[in-house]
């Protein structure tokens, strides 16, 4: 009895290292292949790989043929793969001393985290503001109420003009007190949870594979000495020539795990080239933003129509283009495009090394 069942556990044990070679095997295959592959079609130009794709994407959803489909996947695999060994290069210019490259990505990560939880924060405080306008709507008493305030408040900056800038200076440091509650409250929220339910919305920027980041930052430095006066220097205010370009440190991955693809003028030139020869739109759907808008790129990266011109954004929001950093370099200010329209104002400052949002207001839309 005790012969067999080592007989059995050994048969076990034997299929097992079998299958276990075989499964090696066929991934070595598998890489073999796809690296006899891309040599294959290193040689063709890359706007050629982005049309080939392209036609069997025609042809796929014309036929539903799933080898047209995988034709297509073919060329745009080799694609993405081309940019990323282009992401790679552009990366390894970078110094890996460069102090303020290493504070632009830590504070890139730091946004990328707090513009995730943010979202999912809206989410739910959206479910609760629908709740109680309901309840207000069903309430005519307390509408009555509010309508009342409201007249009071417009009669008063009537009868006093004057009145008007003590009001406001009161609302913006209301302001700047809400956000900075707001902002900690935020903060407090795990990032796992926020991404678990962001996730399920399919036009989410968290459903694709890659994020695609700029390296280019515009900044300068100031003499403020704190938040209150950060917060008073008006970013396009700024001459021209006092800004300076530099670059922020590769991400391997983003908060979201997402992979990263660099934007150059090569690529960007590309795609935009790409895309004006292959999407017929009229202009108003041009601005309808809905989910998996331009399905030829899904799920790898997100393309939404800029807002002038014709042109088209292939870098992930949010994207950051100025910072104005005091001199010791421990807080920023920050302009961040946030949408293909909108954008918003970030605070951040380092604390025991670790740069982290202090407030968030919205900002200019387009």
């Amino acid at each position: 009895m005790l012969y067999m069942k080592f007989l059995r556990n050994f048969c076990l044990l034997a299929v097992a290292l079998v299958a276990l070679l075989c499964g090696c095997s066929k991934s070595n295959e598998d890489d073999v292949r796809s690296a006899k592959r891309f040599e294959e079609l290193k040689t063709l130009p890359l706007d050629t790989v982005l049309s080939r794709a392209f036609a069997f994407y025609e042809q796929y959803q014309a036929t539903n043929d799933t080898l047209l489909r995988d034709s297509m996947d073919d060329y745009k695999s080799h694609f993405l793969a081309r940019w990323e060994l282009t992401s790679d290069s552009l990366c390894g210019t970078v110094a890996p001393d460069d102090s303020l490259a290493a504070d632009l990505l830590a504070i890139y990560k730091a946004v990328l985290e707090f513009d995730a939880k943010r979202k999912y924060r809206y989410v739910l405080d959206e479910e609760e503001r629908e709740k109680r306008e309901d309840d207000l709507w069903n309430d005519s008493a307390r509408r009555e109420k509010v309508s009342k305030m409201m007249d009071a408040y417009f009669k008063a900056l009537v009868e006093n003009p004057d009145s008007m800038r003590v009001v406001e200076e009161k609302e913006r440091a209301e302001r700047e007190r809400a956000d900075s509650i707001y902002a900690v409250k935020i903060r407090a929220i795990p990032l796992d949870e926020a991404l678990n339910r962001l996730s399920e919305d399919s036009s989410s920027i968290y459903n694709y594979a890659y994020f695609v980041q700029t390296l280019e930052v515009m900044y300068v430095d100031t003499a403020v000495a704190d938040m209150k006066e950060l917060d008073k220097v008006h970013i396009f205010r700024i001459k021209r020539d006092a800004w300076k370009e530099t670059r922020s440190a590769c991400m391997e991955k983003t908060p979201m795990g997402q992979r990263i693809l660099v934007m150059n003028k090569e690529y960007n030139i590309l795609l935009n080239d790409f895309m004006k020869a292959n999407v017929r739109e009229s202009r108003s759907d041009r601005y309808t933003i809905m989910p998996n808008k331009y399905p030829f790129w899904h799920p790898f990266i997100n393309v939404i129509p800029e807002h002038w011109g014709d042109d088209y954004h292939f870098n992930s929001f949010p994207v950051i283009h100025n910072a104005v950093f005091n001199k010791a370099h421990d807080m920023v200010q920050l302009n961040v495009m946030q949408s293909f329209n909108s954008g918003s104002y970030y605070y951040l400052s380092k604390r025991s090394g670790k740069w982290e949002v202090v407030r968030r207001q919205d900002g200019w839309v387009m």
